[in-house]
């Protein structure tokens, strides 16, 4: 993908998950410029293959699969795929993520809950799980886990209902990054989370749609406005 960076990922191969839009995408398409080769993965195939698309139609390397994270089956044949595919996987990014707004509103708040964690702790968790099992035996890699904020500290007065299950995943994941940071350094795995505020996402959109909700968001990030996505994936490539 021509660019005028430093194409500091040339040779190396990226799994990202949740690559359907957002940060994900974003990532995808700033790895790419880097010189990477993105395994683009959503649970829809088609949402994988316009992004594929569009890093291959600019020069890039992309090939697009589709699986459900929170499926052991689906987990660990998106990591085989990528690797038969490319040869290799050197990074994973874990971005596939949801949020109670994901889910229908039909459903309880324990299957809710399930929902949440399926996808957000156990996903990360079994992407991650089949990923170091390939990078131990070629000498090592990096993973990023997007956390959240609220995977370090609880939800202010007027949000949420104090037993949501989003922050609950987020805490999982973190400690899960700093279990495996720990134990796979050794192999020469680094893993690291990142804990953004708000984010403007399709994942946020019904909160930021809202004016009174926006500005009681903004009134809580010391920057007084929320996250830009540019501002989350510059720290991923780092």
């Amino acid at each position: 993908m021509p660019s005028a960076t430093l194409r500091r990922l040339e040779g190396k191969t990226v799994l990202i998950t949740g690559t359907g839009g957002g940060i994900g995408s974003a990532c995808a398409v700033l790895f790419a410029r880097e010189g990477a080769a993105i395994a683009v993965s959503d649970l829809a195939l088609d949402a994988a293959e316009a992004v594929a698309r569009q890093i291959t139609d600019a020069g890039g390397q992309a090939a697009a699969f589709a699986g459900d994270v929170s499926q052991r089956v689906d987990a660990e044949k998106l990591v085989n795929d990528a690797i038969t595919h490319f040869g290799r996987i050197d990074v994973v990014i874990n971005c596939a993520g949801v949020t109670a707004r994901n889910a229908p509103p039909e459903w309880d708040w324990e299957r809710v809950w399930d929902f949440i964690m399926a996808v957000n702790m156990k996903g990360t968790f079994l992407v991650s799980k089949f990923a170091v099992e390939h990078m131990a035996k070629k000498g090592g890699g990096a993973i990023v886990n997007l956390s959240s904020v609220y995977g370090l500290v609880g939800r202010p007065a007027g949000l949420g209902s104090g037993l949501d299950a989003y922050l609950h995943s987020k805490g999982g994941v973190t400690q899960l990054t700093r279990d495996m940071a720990v134990h796979f350094a050794r192999d020469g795995i680094r893993v690291n989370a990142l804990c953004p505020g708000f984010v403007y996402t399709a994942l946020t959109k019904k909160l930021t749609d809202d004016p009174a909700t926006l500005k009681y968001l903004e009134d809580r990030h010391p920057m007084g406005r929320l996250g830009k996505i540019s501002d989350v994936t510059g720290s991923v490539i780092f």
